[in-house]
């Protein structure tokens, strides 16, 4: 019986002995790849194989995946744009009680770019205005104005965020002193007005209005026009092209929708101080009535305060009526 069991020993040790022989053959080494013209030198070399990147998906919709990226743009982006053009005209043939012939053309734009993600928030806002009238055909400027106001926010809590501020205000043409009078007052950037901010902004969930206060400002007026900037007009130090101040700013802006929302008002006031001087203020308001899908009334108002300009406020208003276009996104 015990030279069975040494028997049945003696198998198993040989047989785990061969079967680590045997594997030690197969072991797969690792070889240079085979080029053109070489054959295999031994048995058990590997060639190189390119595995496909695609790996079939039949759950994958191409369409849905695009609705998806499309519904995250827009929620992310809020895009509104809003063209308008208003004329007027009157002409005298023949009449004993005596006129002009006038005509008078106004063109706005209005566009306003939001881009909000997580805590971050993106503002960039374009307001244009031109407008021109001929009296008797002479032509004359009387509405040219660009403005572009940039701000970029961090939500910190509730309804503080830091922001960014940048606003850019100038015209697009040259401008005199009246129809009659061609004595060249202004031009592009000849005065162009730059605001640069930081500070916090209170902006309420769902509320119309929107507070900006930046402790640190820096405001810079230019006149690089060579016709004008030797004048010392706009605050700017005859001979020089450039005057810059630093101070405290606030910024209040309010937008609203009444009446099934086809009456809107906006308004935008801002200040600025250098503590050396008199703020410097200006107060923009619009109110528009869509009559129709392309058809809109427009009242506009602005005041502004710039002593280096003139002593006096400045006033400026206007009632429209004509064509309108508008495109919103949501």
């Amino acid at each position: 019986m015990q030279r069975v069991w040494k028997i049945v020993v003696l198998m198993v040790v040989a047989t785990l002995w061969m079967t680590g022989e045997a594997m030690a053959q197969f072991t797969i080494r690792r070889t240079e790849p085979i080029r053109d013209g070489q054959t295999p030198t031994m048995a058990g070399t590997l060639t190189q194989k390119t595995i496909s990147s695609e790996i079939p998906n039949d759950y994958y919709d191409h369409a849905a995946w695009v609705a998806e990226r499309n519904r995250i743009r827009k929620e992310r982006n809020t895009f509104e744009l809003e063209a308008t053009f208003r004329t007027s005209a009157l002409r005298f043939d023949n009449w004993t009680a005596g006129g002009d012939n006038t005509f008078s053309g106004l063109a706005t734009l209005f566009i306003h770019h939001r881009y909000k993600h997580l805590r971050f928030t993106h503002d960039l806002t374009v307001n244009a205005r031109y407008g021109l009238n001929y009296i008797d055909k002479t032509p004359f400027k009387n509405v040219d104005e660009l403005k572009i106001s940039e701000v970029m926010s961090w939500d910190i809590q509730g309804s503080w965020s830091y922001s960014a501020t940048f606003n850019f205000r100038t015209q697009l043409s040259d401008g005199f002193a009246s129809r009659t009078d061609k004595t060249l007052i202004s031009a592009i950037l000849s005065p162009g007005f730059y605001d640069v901010s930081v500070g916090f902004t209170y902006a309420p969930e769902n509320k119309p209005y929107k507070v900006t206060f930046s402790p640190l400002s820096g405001n810079m007026i230019t006149m690089i026009d060579d016709r004008l900037y030797e004048q010392g007009l706009n605050g700017v130090p005859a001979g020089d092209k450039v005057f810059s101040s630093i101070g405290p700013s606030l910024n209040i802006s309010f937008d609203k929708k009444f009446w099934k929302d086809r009456i809107r008002y906006r308004s935008t006031l801002y200040t600025f101080t250098n503590f050396t001087s008199p703020p410097t203020c200006r107060w923009d308001n619009w109110l528009n009535y869509d009559i129709s899908k392309y058809l809109s009334m427009e009242l506009y108002g602005v005041i502004y305060y710039l002593k280096s300009a003139s002593p006096k406020a400045q006033y400026q208003y206007s009632a429209t009526l004509g064509l309108s276009y508008k495109f919103r996104n949501k």
